[in-house]
Formats: structure tokens, sequence, C-alpha cells
């Protein structure tokens, strides 16, 4: 495709988009113009499914949506691309080090030749000069064979260092997959992953699981009123006092846009709630300022869902019965901790 071309096209996906992110209220951030620009290029077909999916029955779809495609899609491919590098690393590094050992190979087998052809120079009425000689051929065979170790050993020094290099950078990658951006929480994916662990043992062995589900209360005013820069911040904070209020063997995830979870192992109902409370208490006395004005936000708050797992449940009906709780603490008036009804089993 011409230049021309591509830049024609481009500006025609530009001018279908921002009216569609204007009709759904989608703030006009890079991540979200990534997500429409992709949907009315039509050149992926799950993103495409995704967001026709939601928007189905002429229900708009909302900003936090347009956020949890882009973390669907689009880090997605980010991740993709590191493991591919790391792929590609590794192979190099193999390649360099079948080739070393190949010729230094070849090389020994030539300096074994080479000390039997001196080896069959030898007969009984040989002279001084011809053993002088033999003596300085086979030392010099000897040195080149074993200077020819040494670089193979050095070579597989850096070989081991360099693979310790990929290896953390794989677990870097590995961390960075399962964690938010933003936050510095675990992400969704993480807590997919963990919950079906825990649910899985709880199915086993019996071990007490609770789940609070948690979500900002009128969140999107404070995007409408401060712009969402301010409205990071606020998760960031939010998230801190999360993270600083649970033990280190549970997990605090961001769900998802202004949504936490936090999985507590080995936790009694009435712990979790009390928990719960704590936090909600913490969360309302806590006072966020604008970091470039100083201006308060005014008064944060957050309503909560709090569930104990019931074995043999399954994490399908864990979940709805911890959001649920979650709905009924917002039908309360919001800032309210809510205790789950047990499932119908």
């Amino acid at each position: 495709m011409e230049y021309s071309e591509y830049h024609d096209q481009a500006a025609e996906y530009m001018r279908l988009a921002i009216p569609l992110m204007k009709k759904h209220g989608i703030a006009m951030t890079p991540a979200n113009y990534a997500v429409w620009y992709e949907y009315v290029a039509g050149k992926n077909a799950a993103l495409t499914d995704a967001v026709e999916e939601s928007i189905e029955d002429n229900q708009p779809l909302t900003d936090k949506d347009s956020r949890q495609l882009y973390e669907r899609f689009f880090d997605r491919e980010k991740d993709q691309a590191a493991l591919l590098e790391m792929r590609q690393d590794i192979r190099r590094i193999l390649t360099e080090v079948l080739t070393f050992l190949a010729n230094g190979a070849a090389a020994s087998e030539k300096n074994g030749n080479n000390l039997k052809d001196i080896i069959g120079r030898f007969h009984p009425d040989m002279s001084q000069d011809e053993m002088h000689s033999i003596i300085d051929d086979v030392l010099s065979e000897t040195k080149l064979l074993t200077s020819s170790t040494d670089l193979l050993a050095e070579r597989l020094n850096t070989v081991v260092a360099e693979m310790r290099d990929v290896k953390k950078d794989l677990d870097e990658a590995k961390r960075e997959a399962k964690t938010d951006t933003l936050t510095k929480l675990a992400n969704r994916k993480a807590f997919d992953d963990v919950l079906a662990k825990v649910t899985h043992d709880s199915d086993k062995n019996g071990n007490e699981v609770c789940l609070i589900f948690c979500d900002l209360d009128k969140f999107k005013l404070v995007n409408d009123t401060h712009g969402h820069l301010v409205g990071d911040q606020v998760l960031r904070v939010v998230a801190n006092t999360l993270k600083n209020a649970v033990k280190g063997r549970d997990l605090v995830c961001r769900y998802g846009g202004e949504e936490f979870s936090i999985v507590l192992l080995n936790t009694s109902l009435q712990n979790a709630k009390k928990l719960a409370e704590n936090i909600r208490v913490e969360i309302a006395s806590t006072r966020v300022q604008r970091k470039d004005t100083q201006q308060s936000l005014g008064k944060i708050t957050m309503s909560f869902g709090v569930a104990h797992y019931f074995p043999s449940e399954g994490t399908e009906s864990f979940l709805q019965r911890a959001d649920r709780a979650l709905y009924m603490s917002k039908r309360k008036g919001r800032n309210a901790v809510t205790e789950a009804q047990p499932p119908v089993i």
C-alpha cells in the first residue's frame, strides 16, 4: 500500500472512531483510542466481537469497559512480543553454543590426527634434531588443544551468564503478565488463577476461603470532575490501603476499573467482614488531594461484598454471591459492608 493510501485509510478510521467514543462517553486517552481505532478497522475479530457483545441491545459501553478491553487485548500483545523476543534470544545462544562445540570438536579431531602423525614419525635411529623437532611439534599441538578447550570453557561460562539473564527477564515478564500496570496489584488473570487454586484446595481439604469484592462509590464523578489522571491517583491510594490491610498470604487484586478483590486464606467469614469494615472506615477517613493544585477531592468511599466459600459450590457461584453482596451494599446507600447469602446447593 502506498503511503498516501495508508494515510487516507488511517484518517478514515479516526473519523469513524471518534464519534463512537463520544457517543459512549469514552475518554480520549491513547489506550481507549487504540481500542476504538482497532474496532472500526475491523482487523481484530475477537475485539470486534467483544465490543459488539458489550453494546448489544443499545446498551452504552462505558469508559471502564473500554479500559478493560484495552487490558484484555493490547497488554496481551505486549506480553507475547516480549516472550517472542526471549525465545529468539534463547535460540541465538543455543545456536552459538552448538556452532562453537562443533568447531571445537573439529579442532580436537584435527589435533588428534596431527599427534598420531607425529607419533608415526618415531623410529629407532632418530637423531637429536629429529627428536627435538618432534617434541616441539607435540608441545605446539598440545598448546593448541589446551587453548581451544580454554576458549570453549570461557564461552560456556558466558552462555551460562546469558541464560541466567534471559531466565531473569522471563520471570519478570511472568510477573508483569499478572500485575496491573497502574496500581502494581495483581490483575484479573492472577486473581482467576489464584481463586481457581484455593477453591480447588478447599474442595479437597476443607480450607476456609473468603472473598471480598469492593468498588469505589461514584468514581465516575471523580473522573468527570477532575480528569482521569486524578482518578488514577485515587486508584493508587486505594490500592495501597488495601495492600497494607492484609497479610502476606492473602491476595489483593485490581479486578477491573474501580473494582478490587481480596482473596483471604484460612479466614472465617466473621474475620473477613471485620477486615472489610476496617478498610471501609479507613478509606472513608482518607482525604485525597490533587497533586497539582492541592485541591481536596472530598470524601472517598467504597462498598463491599463479603462471601465465604462452601466446598464444592464452584468458583462461579462464589463470585456471583460476592458480587450480589456488593450490589446490595450499593442499594443500601453505598459505603457499606454486606455479607453474601449462602449458596443454593
